[in-house]
């Protein structure tokens, strides 16, 4: 596994050229593969937290408690101008029991009368809005999760391709970079794709923006802003996706596609 100098990672990006300028800030998603799907990123819930309220909640306790202390940024105290969501930015590991697997499906099937707001792709605006209650830990933002990183892996080895390769190009987007100076490309077998990451000795707290297979016959988004990962390839791939045992996905419209019609 090597990072590219900057002359080979301008060349590697040069068939994203035509994507819009802002998506190298948070995430390139061109169009053109025969198939696509929406990997949900993991959710977890412990019911022996029931009943301790929001994660909102439970952070203003420990601030009261003096067992917390205010998170000040240029002199603001965030914790009066904002609410703790306590939805993961970056990625997170599998918790240990009593926590357990939660479905988007299944958590969502407990609001009948919520109207989830799907003009955008899979993000916080697919549920109920404000704080998660304390006992679930939120799918996370800008990073497949553990669950989710893994079994891709398996499925990206495994892969169809005209011309099968074990190594990919991993690219990280400015904002999960933290470097808007320099491009951050990474040429690597699939599965160690992992070692990328902080809690595996790496120097990143997300897992790639974007994947793509030498032949480009596969791409993969993780977008800073949203809680599922678009897998894009050749129908057979994006079964196995679908199919996997322990991923969760759906479909959604691409932001090509007019959502008028």
């Amino acid at each position: 596994m090597r990072r590219l100098t900057q002359p080979e990672a301008a060349v590697q990006l040069e068939w994203l050229a035509a994507q819009p300028e802002d998506e190298r800030t948070t995430g390139y998603s061109p169009a053109g593969w025969e198939a696509e799907t929406w990997l949900l990123h993991s959710m977890y819930e412990n019911p022996d937290l029931h009943g301790l309220g929001t994660h909102d909640d439970v952070r203003r306790r420990a601030l009261d408690d003096g067992e917390a202390t205010p998170d000040v940024v240029g002199g603001i105290d965030l914790d009066e101008v904002t609410t703790s969501t306590g939805t993961p930015l970056g990625f997170s590991t599998k918790p240990a029991r009593p926590w357990q697997r939660l479905t988007w499906s299944s958590y969502l099937s407990r609001f009948p009368e919520l109207v989830p707001n799907r003009m955008f792709p899979p993000c916080f605006r697919w549920f109920p809005a404000g704080s998660w209650p304390a006992a679930i830990e939120p799918p996370p933002e800008g990073s497949l999760d553990e669950n989710a990183l893994h079994a891709l892996i398996e499925i990206l080895t495994d892969a169809p391709s005209p011309t099968p390769e074990p190594w990919c190009f991993a690219f990280y987007a400015a904002l999960p970079a933290s470097d808007f100076d320099d491009v951050h490309i990474w040429q690597a077998r699939i599965d160690e794709i992992p070692s990328l990451l902080s809690v595996y000795g790496g120097d990143y707290e997300f897992t790639p923006t974007n994947l793509w297979a030498p032949d480009r016959s596969w791409f993969v988004w993780t977008d800073y802003d949203l809680q599922a990962t678009r897998i894009s390839g050749r129908r057979e791939l994006v079964e196995m996706v679908e199919q996997h045992p322990t991923l969760e996905s759906t479909t959604w419209p691409s932001r090509h596609v007019d959502l008028e019609t």
